[in-house]
């Protein structure tokens, strides 16, 4: 009976953690959008407010996918091989799926739902992810070459040098610190 009540207590555990999983992972997906989005309006402020928020929410997930590992190595019992559990953020569709035999059909349905909207959120986040990665990469890059183009036929003028480097200096050519000093 104890047996019983101890796996009832660890599939609410289960589910709960499963519930949160899920919305946590949902609001990693915003703030990529809303980061997207700042990305886009180049505004500055906001990116490093999302990045502290992502790291805040990132920080919840690693917690909790301890706390469901946990979880299921008690629900798998001696049948959980620590090795396939080492990392839950990994492993947890995995887990859910060999861990879904194991109990009543209707909360195996429950169990196989929350993995299949997780395994989606993960992939829907990874694109996202991607996709701010690339466009912040283009955007660097962008902005890169217009320094190059900009500095570049400055440096390439000797009209504009320091006084004491160039060898020879005409008096017609101007310099960046003034003579007269």
């Amino acid at each position: 009976m104890t047996d019983k009540v101890d796996n009832q207590a660890l599939l609410q555990d289960l589910f709960e953690g499963l519930r949160i999983r899920t919305k946590l992972s949902q609001d990693i997906l915003q703030t990529l959008k809303e980061e997207n989005k700042a990305l886009r309006d180049m505004a500055t402020q906001e990116l490093f407010r999302l990045v502290t928020q992502k790291n805040n929410l990132l920080a919840k997930i690693q917690y909790l996918d301890e706390s469901l590992k946990n979880t299921i190595k008690g629900l798998l019992g001696n049948d959980a091989s620590t090795t396939q559990l080492q990392t839950a953020s990994d492993h947890t569709t995995f887990t859910l799926s060999r861990l879904a035999p194991l109990l009543p059909k209707e909360k195996a349905d429950t169990v196989k739902q929350y993995s299949h909207n997780l395994r989606q959120l993960r992939h829907e986040i990874q694109t996202q992810n991607f996709v701010n990665h690339r466009f912040t990469h283009d955007t660097l890059s962008c902005l890169n070459d217009a320094i190059k183009l900009i500095t570049g036929s400055v440096a390439a003028n000797s009209n504009y040098s320091m006084p004491g480097l160039a060898t020879r200096h005409q008096r017609t050519n101007p310099s960046l610190i003034s003579r007269k000093v």
